[in-house]
């Protein structure tokens, strides 16, 4: 097996790219972005070919500053609610699987493992392991049959957004990424205690400049104001719903009910396989949300392996 410490984005792009599984999380556009903003965050994929020459990648995040493995390193795969793990060109076997883990924790490296519910690698149990799970709504329907699946509260409230005037659609410019930075600064003072991380402004940016069409920011708006949005992730067959923010003062005109079954129709038109919401960061409330909007749970694993230094 063969070692490519620092992959090409074509050799990465190339392995992503074949595999189904493999969602915007695991994609080097992703861990570009993630690096324009984080000072102290460094790329430490791995990628991998068999003697067939099958390729493989684990795509790594390193959160220490330092350089490259310098000191006590951390590397996560992925970061900020995304997922990581291996992704292939083909299946690999157990003993190969195997052979990428025992490389990776030879690492002097703490490692964490966010799992992705889509695929069917395991996380070894050499790691201590952690229960999650995301909720995912399959586009595998028509249109009609997609708004069956609506709990009848939810119906009620999407009939009512629909009815107050609300309207969905892309971000058109940099101001009204800021405008709904400011939604989002908002939706944290709400949240409080409960919030588990907070995004700079610049990360939002990057994600609009630079994200291409892999990345759009959604918004939804009543009488020119935008009121709620949602920033969605592209990829292979999953869209990913990763962030979102709206005014309280709306909330009796249902704009998230109207945004999700919108980019929803979307993603269905385009011949996506899977709308992804997310984990709920142990958020109640949000996963009822998302459960009411016909959204099916998905679970999956997460690991954390802690390197303990030995001196000789």
């Amino acid at each position: 097996m063969e070692i490519k410490i620092w992959p090409d984005v074509s050799f990465w792009n190339a392995v992503v790219s074949k595999n189904p599984e493999s969602t915007f999380f695991h994609t080097p556009l992703w861990h570009d972005l993630v690096v324009r903003t984080y000072a102290d965050y460094a790329i430490a994929t791995r990628g991998f070919i068999f003697s067939d020459g099958r390729k493989a990648v684990f795509p790594l995040i390193q959160t220490r500053e330092g350089g490259l493995l310098k000191g006590k390193a951390r590397l996560k795969s992925s970061v900020f609610g995304g997922y990581g793990g291996i992704i292939a060109e083909s299946k690999l076997s157990g003993p190969e699987q195997s052979a990428m883990y025992d490389y990776l924790l030879s690492l002097k490296a703490s490692i964490s493992v966010d799992g992705n519910p889509f695929s069917q690698y395991a996380i070894p149990d050499t790691f201590t392991l952690k229960k999650d799970f995301t909720q995912v709504f399959a586009l595998d329907s028509t249109e009609e049959e997609v708004l069956k699946r609506l709990s009848r509260g939810a119906k009620s409230n999407l009939n009512q957004a629909k009815k107050k005037g609300i309207s969905v659609r892309t971000a058109r410019s940099e101001e009204e990424v800021l405008r709904y930075f400011n939604i989002y600064q908002d939706t944290l003072k709400r949240w409080g205690d409960a919030t588990l991380f907070a995004y700079p402004q610049e990360l939002l940016l990057n994600i609009y400049r630079h994200g291409g069409d892999a990345a759009k920011f959604w918004i939804a708006e009543k009488d020119g104001t935008i009121i709620a949005g949602a920033i969605i992730f592209y990829w292979n067959q999953v869209v990913s719903y990763w962030h979102g923010a709206s005014l309280q003062d709306y909330f009796d005109c249902y704009p998230n009910n109207l945004l999700h079954m919108t980019v929803i129709s979307d993603a269905l038109h385009k011949g996506h396989r899977y709308y992804d919401f997310g984990p709920s960061g142990g958020q109640h409330g949000v996963a009822r949300f998302k459960q009411s909007l016909g959204a099916e749970k998905y679970e999956f694993l997460s690991g954390h392996w802690k390197y303990r230094w030995r001196k000789k």
